[in-house]
């Protein structure tokens, strides 16, 4: 019967031991490096500028380790427009990884004009595929939304202007996102896009055009190396 007590008991301190261990380690808190982006964000700057990361100050538990653990990337070229990123990483003393993101916009101030609205496809918009089929789709449901980002820079929520995402009704997955430059003469210029259901991107945008009088857009967005979408927007 000792035997079976002292066995009993040395189990119990096992078992509590290892339940005293648990819960400390379930106690434990890690602190993520956390970070305060200092300037704009989004950052503007001029096509043909400089770029000057106005920085970023790192702190783990209330210290300053910006110097010691922050690093810093950045794939911002000033001498082109376009949207870009400056990443700001560390990792903590538990080896935890942490980011922040500054958005930096390269655009043109000269660009006044404000073409940002909520457009619609209009007589005419089509998709051609592989130069005969042609798919006539325009009404006020087949919407494209132009948001203005900086001068001359404006995001585009459908390339397409609905033609996956509503008339084929793929979702809002299938809507072929980007952004855009008004140019001074009011030309519009392709500055990226992408398709998140398929994971690809438009292969050129042509002969994009605002007219003032009209307040209409037009471009043709070739897709797939197979098809063009002509695209009239108007409001």
């Amino acid at each position: 019967m000792k035997i079976f007590k002292i066995s009993l008991m040395a189990l119990l301190a096992v078992f509590f031991t290892a339940c005293d261990k648990e819960t400390a380690d379930l106690s434990e808190s890690t602190y993520y490096v956390a970070f305060d982006i200092q300037g704009d964000n989004p950052l503007i700057v001029q096509v043909g500028g400089a770029f000057v990361d106005p920085g970023c100050v790192a702190t783990e538990q209330g210290v300053d380790v910006t110097s010691t653990k922050m690093v810093t990337k950045s794939n911002v070229d000033p001498s082109v427009m376009g949207m870009y990123q400056v990443e700001y990483t560390a990792v903590n003393k538990d080896g935890l990884k942490s980011r922040a993101i500054r958005e930096v916009i390269v655009c043109n101030p000269s660009v006044t004009t404000d073409i940002s609205g909520d457009y619609y496809a209009a007589l005419g918009t089509r998709r051609v595929y592989n130069l005969a089929t042609i798919t006539p789709y325009h009404n006020v449901n087949h919407r494209c939304v132009v948001t203005r980002l900086a001068p001359g820079f404006f995001s585009v929520s459908d390339f397409f202007s609905g033609y996956y995402d509503i008339r084929a009704k793929y979702g809002s997955n299938y809507a072929m996102t980007g952004f855009v430059a008004l140019n001074p003469d009011n030309t519009i210029s392709l500055i990226s896009s992408s398709i998140k259901g398929w994971g690809d991107s438009l292969d050129a945008l042509r002969n994009g055009v605002y007219d003032p009088l009209t307040g209409t857009i037009y471009w043709e967005a070739d897709y797939a190396g197979i098809m063009t979408f002509y695209v009239t927007l108007t409001k």
